[in-house]
């Protein structure tokens, strides 16, 4: 059976390049040397020579044999580790601990600088590894050009962050008394940049090795898809292939189990001598359990040849999207989506399965049932989060070109993620300015075309660019199953989607972008100075400088969430949305220049901590009843007008809602488009609203006037297996949360390891993880399972 060892842990890291740059090419075999090698206190020579190997390296160097080597490979015989060497574990970001730069041209990227950055690991394989299986050394993303090298040999390149790749290394390690394998990677961010976001440095997903039979499976042909669906059958397609690396031919009958059962037994065939066979049926599935995202069901499919089997969760389901929308198992379904980037607070892009699952659940809990990857291909941790919660993914190509590198990424990549049950859509690309012209047609049929070519039941889109004219190039559109449109509901964007529709009334379209709404979590007025935008709707634009005034185009973003909640209903054969975004982002920090370093789209911040609009869409997604009032109740935080008033409001999904300050009723109202709204006198206090579901009180929240922080509570917000992540939460003499408070806090972890910290604020600058501060009351720790973690308010 196939064996996945880990290799995340233990690393040496060196930011920066190094004194002697490790070449990639070498005069005689496997003679590069220095820290590609094994070194001094490593077991294992710097590369073995032959008896007649070293007669013929003293015979040129007047009998040094090192010296020889020097003059005939010019093997590097002096580097070493120096003291610049940090120990790291894997996922790795190093721009989360690099300064940040007031350099107008990184503002966008996050305002870190780029860089290259060398790591090194060592590792043993035992002599039966080398007599039984083939050793595969896979990396899950790399962050952004990387060169590896492995016991003095380079190995190869690969040219983008976003996609994973492998080497063979079998015959290329090293076994048993050889001495210990060198695996030396380089991350190279200075050759331009693959997005406009922050996209973090280094190796950011996990690497391992995979021990392989020799005649074994082959993983990414593990494949399993529903052809049709009925009432009570379900009509499953199977393929897989079977590697031979033996030198006798090998005879074979895979097996495939579904649950424990056996679902397909082929006959014996024969596979010849490192020869692969494939291998393809139908076979049918009788009273199937649907995957949905109220139910995701993942039967277990195991694939067994030989002595080798691969499991992967399989999704019984079928998609089909027309002019009247999205269909699921045969049935009309409506898209609550986001589009997310792949970073978090602190960690930057390094996130590993507990911290993806974290943020699922987030917006799992907001109602959201579909998740876009934006701009790139899904990582493996967010597909196996998506599955097991129930969120259907558009999986995105990274760019709409057919190089020869980006095709042959596109298509591993596709093979890697096929049969993940949540994965509804292949997106192209998005916002190409090539789209939609005869270029770009004869570049998108040729992904499209890779696509098919192993996918046979996803459904192919793009994420296109709008005009206010509804401009589309025909021809380029027919590549498509369903046409993309972000952002049809800006006043940006005019008519351009309805106009689409009107002349083209067959053809299906797909609302992929919207919103991009301006807020801070726990603002209540704009503030130029401290780079906030007021939650009940910023007046600082998307298209113009400065503070604007009402009537000006772009006023807190590029589209307010009753804005696109409307345009949805009035036009349901978009067949949903995808807000844009789900948590707010390094980079990107529109509507401001520095010092702001982050987004502020997110229905939730950085730490994942909900804004108010977060309840707005949970009272349109979710049925349980729910109200959350806005905003806090403290006056320095609030915008009064001339007479003392300010604006409060309550999102909820019950039938009335009724506002008290002091206990004294405002009068209720009826609830619509899921919020009501008061102008009311600022009296310190508390305000409360109560929720009312035919007559009576189903839901209530409440906001006070606070005192001054003289706690810091600590709140488990999610468990995982290897990470805890704790919502810190200043607290008055009260007992109640202080949302004003911005104290400085001292983090100590004992029995774990701090991993991470911040506090969502977005012109936050600090490097330091133990010593931080709050934001409007909150900050977030992120530390290893187990960990004791005590705080010290400054």
């Amino acid at each position: 059976m196939t064996i996945k060892e880990s290799l995340n842990s233990n690393w040496m890291f060196h930011y920066g390049e190094m004194k002697r740059v490790p070449y990639k090419t070498t005069k005689k075999a496997v003679s590069l040397g220095g820290i590609t090698a094994p070194i001094k206190g490593e077991a294992g020579q710097r590369l073995p020579v032959s008896a007649g190997g070293s007669h013929f390296l003293k015979l040129i160097a007047q009998g040094d044999e090192q010296q020889g080597l020097l003059n005939l490979a010019d093997t590097d015989l002096t580097s070493e580790l120096s003291a610049d060497w940090k120990k790291i574990d894997l996922p790795h970001d190093w721009n989360r601990q690099s300064p940040y730069v007031n350099q107008p041209e990184k503002l966008m990227s996050g305002s870190k600088p780029d860089a290259c950055g060398y790591y090194r690991k060592t590792f043993t394989l035992t002599t039966d590894d080398l007599n039984n299986l083939r050793t595969i050394l896979h990396f899950d993303g790399v962050m952004r050009m990387a060169d590896v090298w492995l016991n003095g040999t380079y190995l190869g390149h690969n040219n983008s962050g976003y996609n994973a790749f492998s080497f063979d290394i079998t015959e290329m390690a090293r076994y048993g008394q050889e001495g210990v394998n060198v695996v030396l990677v380089r991350a190279d961010t200075t050759t331009g940049a693959e997005g406009w976001w922050y996209e973090g440095a280094g190796i950011y997903r996990s690497v391992w090795l995979e021990h392989k039979p020799l005649v074994s499976l082959k993983e990414d042909s593990c494949y399993i898809y529903t052809k049709s669906l009925n009432d009570d059958t379900a009509q499953l397609g199977v393929e897989l292939t079977v590697e031979n690396n033996t030198a006798t031919q090998q005879v074979v009958s895979p097996q495939v189990l579904l649950d424990g059962q056996v679902v397909m037994q082929f006959g014996d065939v024969e596979v010849g001598s490192y020869q692969n066979k494939q291998f393809k049926t139908t076979i049918k599935v009788t009273d199937p359990k649907l995957w949905t995202p109220e139910n995701p069901y993942c039967y277990k499919a195991e694939f067994i040849v030989a002595n080798d089997k691969v499991e992967k969760n399989l999704g019984i389901h079928t998609f089909d999207y027309t002019t009247s929308g999205f269909f699921l198992n045969g049935k009309s379904y409506q898209l609550h989506g986001i589009c997310e980037h792949q970073d978090f607070v602190g960690v930057g892009t390094a996130l590993n399965q507990d911290i993806v699952d974290y943020k699922v659940s987030v917006m799992k809990k907001m109602g959201v049932n579909a998740w876009r990857s934006t701009h790139h291909f899904a990582s493996e941790e967010l597909l196996d989060a998506c599955d097991r919660y129930g969120v259907i993914v558009i999986d995105e190509n990274r760019l709409l070109e057919s190089s020869p590198w980006r095709i042959q990424d596109l298509a591993q990549m596709v093979q890697k993620d096929w049969m993940h049950p949540s994965i509804a859509f292949w997106s192209i690309s998005n916002e190409e300015l090539v789209g939609n012209t005869p270029l770009g047609s004869r570049i998108a049929q040729k992904i499209v075309r890779t696509i098919k070519k192993f996918d046979f039941e996803h459904l192919i889109i793009g994420a296109e660019l709008l005009t206010p004219e509804g401009i589309i190039d025909e021809d380029y559109v027919k590549n498509l199953d369903v046409l993309g449109v972000n952002y049809p509901e800006a006043g940006v964007m005019g008519s351009g989607a309805k106009l689409i529709h009107q002349k083209y009334p067959d053809l299906p379209m797909m609302s992929t972008e919207n919103a991009s709404y301006f807020s801070t979590r726990g603002a209540y007025k704009d503030s130029g100075d401290l780079d906030q935008c007021n939650n009940f709707g910023s007046y600082f634009s998307m298209v113009l400088p400065g503070l604007r005034k009402p009537g000006d185009p772009g006023l807190g973003g590029t589209a307010h969430p009753e804005t696109v909640m409307q345009y949805l209903h009035e036009n349901p054969y978009i067949g949903g949305v995808f807000l844009w975004t789900g948590f707010d982002y390094y980079g990107e920090p529109s509507p401001f220049n520095w010092p702001a370093i982050s987004s502020q789209f997110g229905i939730a911040d950085l730490c994942g901590f909900p804004k108010d609009y977060y309840y707005y869409y949970q009272a349109h997604w979710t049925t349980k009843k729910l109200v959350h009032l806005m905003p806090s109740w403290n006056k320095e935080q609030l915008d009064l007008d001339a007479d003392g008033k300010t604006t409060v409001k309550a999102f909820s999904n019950a039938q009335e809602v009724e506002l008290f300050v002091n206990n004294q009723s405002f009068g209720k109202q009826a609830v619509s488009d899921c919020s009501a709204t008061w102008e009311v006198p600022f009296e310190a206090g508390a305000i409360k609203v109560l929720a009312y579901e035919n007559g009576s009180v189903v839901a209530s929240d409440i906001r006070f006037t606070n005192g001054d922080t003289v706690r810091i509570k600590q709140c488990k917000v999610y468990e995982g297996q290897t990470t805890t992540l704790y919502k810190l939460m200043a607290i008055d003499e009260q007992g109640n949360l202080v949302e004003n408070a911005n104290n400085q806090i001292k983090l100590q972890v004992t029995k774990g390891k701090l991993i991470a910290s911040g506090n969502g604020n977005p012109i936050d600058h600090n490097m330091s993880f133990d010593d931080i501060s709050l934001f409007n009351g909150l900050a977030l720790a992120i530390v290893s399972k187990d960990s004791e973690l005590t705080i010290k308010i400054h």
